[in-house]
């Protein structure tokens, strides 16, 4: 009883200063509109941002301020242009690059586990600060055997605060969802699913089983790297894995760096289309394009395995765009829209589509833009009232992540060329998958 009572006190100390901060966010919005429309009114004015990108901005900077549930819900929803305009999501993927180191640094250390200090050179005096992310913190240091490791730690005290914050998320959003302008909106469910792989990265028990099975799915690429974890100094808390040197974010072109855009999209393709295992966080914190040739691939908090069914309807939606046949890509399309029960147009959906397809089909395939392209699909599926299933969203915004990471070191890669084989590949391999 007393526990519950906590509980709920606790939810309403938190509603109270996360309205505080809304309110403030709305009177700062205010204050920067009224700014923007008199700089437009202003004969000799200088014409500002936009109201929208003044939105976007304002939004994001509050994102912050609300603390690290809010800032990874952020970098989670930067991800989802089937939900939000693409103008948002641009902000919202400005958090990845944002998140503030810790203030106690000796807090975050003194959770480390006894049995992982013990084996660290130096003990806790040995952790040298790597990286801070809204969860977690990295640490390098050296094993008493010599091995040198990452070791990850969980931020104290965020799970019980990540509890509140997605408790007060789901509340808002089953109340919104009675309202009659969403009705027809997946909103409890697409909160489910965002609180959902929010939640998972806080699981490094999970995150060191995903770990290890994307290593395995990738070692026939050798050209491509992911960090082995170190499974008995790991636990759920804490994530350790081997330490492959300093990674680099270098926007230097060059024939060595070519060839690491080419080995981390051939990785992601062969996630997609053959093994079924998907990083969805492909942004360049996870993905470190290497000046020697190779990919690195790091935290895989943030993965999905599709089933048969959906990994052989994204390969077919794929080949069918390649041959220019809109009405099959529609169908496929509507074979994994979630079913509200409720009106939509699928005829007007098919005619966008076909139109869609027909107009990509022109385009040089060097020219391909993938994220104008899903912004434009998804944008007509919102407009006839269609919300694809999540199982075939995700892998349409891994590639989207993944396109972002690699167009400004690669500008002229054609994403369509390389993904062929392994389109094929994957098609056959469910076919005899059915036939079985």
């Amino acid at each position: 009883m007393l526990k519950r009572l906590f509980r709920r006190w606790a939810l309403v100390v938190r509603a109270a200063t996360i309205a505080v901060l809304l309110a403030g966010w709305v009177g700062r919005l205010a204050v920067r509109l009224l700014i923007d429309a008199l700089r437009r009114a202003w004969p000799k004015g200088t014409r500002g941002p936009s109201g929208r990108e003044r939105l976007a901005v304002t939004l994001t900077d509050t994102v912050e301020r609300l603390g690290p549930t809010y800032v990874k819900l952020g970098q989670v929803l930067s991800t989802r242009v089937d939900l939000l305009p693409p103008w948002l999501c641009r902000n919202l993927s400005r958090l990845h690059d944002r998140v503030s180191p810790p203030s106690d640094v000796a807090a975050v250390i003194r959770t480390v586990p006894p049995m992982v200090t013990a084996r660290v050179v130096g003990g806790a005096a040995g952790l040298t600060p790597a990286a801070a992310g809204s969860i977690a913190c990295v640490y390098q240091a050296r094993l008493d055997d010599g091995r040198e490791v990452a070791i990850k730690v969980r931020r104290p005290g965020i799970e019980q605060t990540m509890r509140l914050d997605l408790a007060l998320v789901n509340v808002v959003a089953r109340a919104a969802g009675r309202l009659p302008a969403m009705r027809q909106v997946p909103l409890a469910e697409i909160v489910d699913q965002i609180s959902a792989a929010v939640y998972e990265q806080l699981d490094f028990v999970r995150e060191a089983q995903s770990l290890t099975r994307l290593r395995d799915n990738l070692r026939s690429l050798p050209d491509v790297r992911v960090p082995a974890v170190v499974s008995e100094l790991s636990g759920h808390t804490v994530l350790v894995t081997e330490w492959i040197g300093a990674l680099e974010r270098s926007a230097e072109r060059s024939p060595a760096r070519q060839a690491a855009v080419l080995n981390g999209l051939r990785a992601a393709y062969q996630m997609l289309f053959r093994d079924g295992f998907v990083h969805c966080d492909l942004h360049p914190g996870n993905l470190y394009l290497m000046p020697d040739g190779t990919a690195v691939i790091v935290d895989t908090g943030f993965v999905r395995s599709l089933t048969d069914f959906t990994r052989r309807r994204f390969a077919e939606f794929f080949y069918y765009l390649g041959r220019n046949d809109g009405h099959r890509c529609a169908e496929i399309l509507l074979s994994t829209v979630l079913d509200r029960g409720g009106r939509y147009d699928r005829d007007g959906f098919r005619d966008d589509v076909v139109a869609l397809v027909a107009r990509n089909s022109s385009v040089r395939a060097s020219d391909f833009d993938l994220a104008s392209f899903a912004a434009t699909l998804f944008a007509i599926q919102r407009s006839r009232g269609l919300y694809a299933d999540p199982q075939f969203v995700f892998p349409i915004l891994a590639l989207l992540v993944l396109e972002g990471s690699v167009h400004a070191l690669v500008p002229d890669i054609d994403f369509q060329a390389e993904a062929v084989p392994y389109v094929l590949r994957g098609l056959q391999e469910t076919a005899s998958v059915r036939r079985s």
